[in-house]
């Protein structure tokens, strides 16, 4: 008689274990709701802000690549390192994969790089006379805009994850 008491709990302790790794794997995605639109316009035009001029006439490839011109700031530099890495690449790889942990990362640093945007407007305004640029790089100011919106819509969609499996015991206890 032990024997078939025992049966029917291995058959449910395989699926216990086969629903808490369909748990764990659901706890570390993330939902869009709403918001994949907006991210996904940002990413975009991050991408296109690229070609625009940043510094002067360079633009933002040219920036990257060293190019020798004087209003191209270590700020800006730094600022776009942020935008190719955190805004476009992160940000990327965190929709596609809707891993929650990619989310927090792209949200961090979309943040910092809203911040180094600024700082490099500001250089850009700092420069000497002779060397600054006579118009704004507005292919800088759509890709501050445009990092602003990303860390706003990480920061939505990162602090909206909710653990509904959060008061659930472990076990049966």
């Amino acid at each position: 008689m032990p024997d078939d008491l025992s049966a029917p709990s291995d058959d449910l302790s395989a699926y216990e274990t086969e629903l808490s790794a369909i748990e764990r794997r659901v706890t570390r995605e993330f939902s869009f709701g709403r918001r994949r639109p907006a991210v996904l316009a940002a990413i975009g035009v991050l991408v296109l802000t690229l070609f625009l001029p940043h510094a002067g006439t360079s633009s933002a490839l040219a920036v990257l690549a060293g190019a020798d011109d004087a209003t191209a700031t270590a700020p800006l530099r730094l600022f776009l390192g942020f935008v190719v890495v955190f805004g476009i690449g992160v940000s990327a790889l965190a929709v596609l994969t809707r891993r929650w942990a990619l989310s927090w990362l792209a949200m961090i640093g979309t943040a910092m790089g809203f911040v180094f945007g600024l700082l490099a407007r500001w250089s850009q305004q700092s420069l000497p006379i002779e060397v600054r640029p006579s118009d704004p790089g507005y292919g800088l100011l759509v890709a501050w805009a445009a990092m602003a919106l990303l860390a706003v819509q990480w920061a939505s969609v990162t602090w909206s994850r909710a653990n509904v499996m959060q008061g659930r015991p472990r076990n049966g206890r």
